[in-house]
């Protein structure tokens, strides 16, 4: 478990749940708002948009558009542009290659055209750890904050391609997952400011595997390492389903927020984004706790105050 002290002054989400067909049909950001050069909007994949738009929305949201520090997350990294690098290596019998998929291919691509957006030359890392990429990059956003970075962007993103889509099929994961994708920024600093919508105060990671009644346990020892306990909370937030009845039945507020931004390596930054959401808009109760598992592949527990 990571004692935090990471005050929230900034966040925005994109997000996109359900069949490629009902993904397709939910509303969009203007992203020309964001990226106006229509050159520039044209050459980039879904999730460059997303990223770029919902990395700027982040900044707008807290009044001012200095960074000290990038840090992004993401499990399956730029799939579109990765699958049409593959093709053309195929296409054109690994000759004659045009470089502009590969370089738009790699995990820190959103990273990199945030920093080349904003003429930001600070820090600037991507995390792919599968299941536990965002969680990571906050970790690393804690320990910059502690270094003395006053505005650090933090973020998690993914997009789910057809390819991917009917692979994860054949594999049996939407039996039991909703489909998602989507793209999440927050601007993090170790002081409040006048626009602070809460503070990200604990997070403990966890491997693969993990059981319902560990989940469970290590939520109680982190809340009673802060004097707390499952009553002292405002809502819980489960990113795995078969944990909402266990909360439920103790009478907490419980909310399956995946239901909302559906099943991704980084979905845990939606969870954070409504939890912070939810803090902000309610007079009772100044903690949330959002627990997060990824296909078995990695869990989390994170607590935020208002």
């Amino acid at each position: 478990m990571r004692e935090m002290n990471l005050y929230i002054n900034g966040m925005a989400t994109i997000n996109f749940s359900g069949t490629a067909q009902e993904r397709l049909l939910q509303p969009e950001p203007d992203y020309k708002l964001y990226i106006p050069d229509a050159g520039v909007r044209r050459r980039m994949s879904r999730i460059i948009r997303m990223g770029i738009s919902s990395a700027l929305m982040a900044l707008e949201s807290s009044g001012d558009s200095r960074t000290d520090a990038i840090v992004t997350g993401t499990g399956w990294g730029c799939l579109a542009d990765t699958e049409k690098f593959l093709i053309s290596i195929l296409d054109n019998n690994e000759r004659m290659l045009n470089p502009a998929s590969f370089i738009q291919s790699t995990s820190n691509t959103i990273g990199a055209q945030i920093a080349l957006m904003l003429s930001d030359n600070h820090y600037n890392n991507t995390f792919v750890h599968g299941g536990s990429s965002f969680e990571a990059a906050i970790i690393d956003a804690s320990m910059l904050a502690m270094e003395g970075r006053e505005r650090i962007l933090a973020g998690g993103f993914d997009e789910l391609t057809l390819t991917k889509e009917n692979l994860l099929n054949r594999m049996g994961i939407w039996r039991k997952h909703i489909r998602g994708e989507g793209s999440t920024f927050f601007v993090l600093s170790p002081s409040k400011g006048a626009r602070s919508m809460g503070k990200i105060v604990a997070l403990d990671l966890m491997g693969k595997d993990v059981s319902d009644n560990e989940i469970i346990k290590r939520g109680k020892e982190l809340l009673e390492s802060r004097g707390l306990s499952f009553s002292s909370l405002r809502a819980v937030l489960c990113g795995r389903d078969s944990l909402c009845g266990y909360f439920q039945d103790m009478k907490i507020d419980t909310e399956y927020y995946k239901l909302s931004c559906g099943e991704y390596p980084t979905s845990a930054a939606y969870g954070l984004w409504r939890g912070v959401d939810l803090l902000s808009n309610s007079d009772s109760g100044d903690y949330v706790l959002i627990i997060n598992s990824y296909l078995g592949e990695a869990s989390s527990l994170m607590l935020i105050e208002k």
